[in-house]
């Protein structure tokens, strides 16, 4: 089991232990793990990766922990130290530098990363992850894929409050409002966000064009695009989230687009695109004859 010190209570009184961490926390049931990242990650027994020095803690499909790599020698009093703009972490993994991975459980509240029809939760939980990462200094370019296994007696844990926290009990001053999308700018969560969103608007229009193949191009085609939307992440994602994120979307719309809605969906952004247009060519009318105005104006009195 890892060294652990200067454990940290909760209101209640509760602090993780390694066995709440290994029984509950750890979500995936043959979970990624390794002990040298540059020679990859393998899938194993729950059994076998704890006993690894980085296990995936949070399945492709849910996240269960948010996990911030800190890269400062002070990462644990960053997390730890009151008070702060954050809630004390469920769990500090520091390597002997002093560096770590903080982490906050989630408990029954985790998020569906591959769920197209509920992304609100997803964006919350991508701003959330960065207002976290602004707040103790987190490294931007961690996937958040794997982590320090805490257990593991390479790394000093400093364990916290044993309950799980709720997202909206993670919101701190640093929380951004809106998070950019564009995928050279995605980090973190925000890669699942981004590949839904600029997926999503894709696939509409290609629906119709392709509604009468059969379902299993669908898949292929909304898959080989997630699969281009992955290539211009700096970090991609890992194929098992990309191939479930477009499962997603492709099977939440062949199931739910008829062509009835199709057009009426298009006829709906045409009245909108129109009314937008409409207002636009206005306002540039009246910019257009206010400038005119003036200028006859300035001649008259010349």
């Amino acid at each position: 089991m890892g060294g652990h010190s200067c454990p940290m209570k909760s209101a209640t009184g509760g602090v993780l232990s390694d066995r709440q961490w290994a029984d509950a926390v750890l979500l995936p049931h043959r979970p990624f793990a390794t002990n040298n990242l540059q020679r990859g990650q393998y899938r194993m027994s729950r059994d076998d990766a704890l006993a690894m020095r980085y296990v995936e803690h949070s399945p492709h499909a849910l996240l269960g922990s948010i996990v911030i790599d800190c890269d400062h020698v002070d990462a644990a009093m960053r997390a730890f130290e009151q008070p702060s703009d954050h809630p004390a972490p469920n769990w500090v993994a520091q390597s002997p530098s002093g560096r770590a991975h903080i982490g906050w459980w989630l408990g029954p509240n985790h998020v569906c990363r591959t769920d197209s029809a509920r992304l609100t939760p997803l964006r919350y939980a991508h701003r959330i992850e960065t207002g976290l990462k602004i707040s103790v200094g987190g490294d931007f370019a961690y996937g958040g894929q794997l982590t320090k296994n805490p257990i593991h007696p390479d790394w000093e844990t400093i364990y916290g409050p044993a309950t799980p926290y709720t997202l909206r009990q993670l919101a701190t001053i640093h929380t951004p409002r809106q998070m950019p999308r564009r995928p050279d700018r995605a980090v973190g969560l925000g890669r699942n966000v981004t590949m839904f969103d600029a997926t999503r608007r894709w696939a509409y229009p290609q629906w119709w064009q392709h509604r009468n193949g059969t379902g299993r191009d669908w898949d292929h085609l909304v898959l080989q695009h997630c699969h281009a939307v992955n290539t211009e992440f700096t970090t991609p994602l890992p194929f098992t989230e990309v191939r479930a994120t477009a499962q997603s979307i492709s099977k939440w719309i062949w199931r739910n687009f008829t062509e009835e809605q199709y057009r009426a969906r298009q006829a709906h952004l045409g009245q909108k695109g129109g009314k937008a247009t409409t207002l636009a060519k206005q306002e540039a009318v009246r910019n257009n004859a206010r400038k005119y105005d003036e200028h006859t104006m300035r001649e008259a009195i010349i």
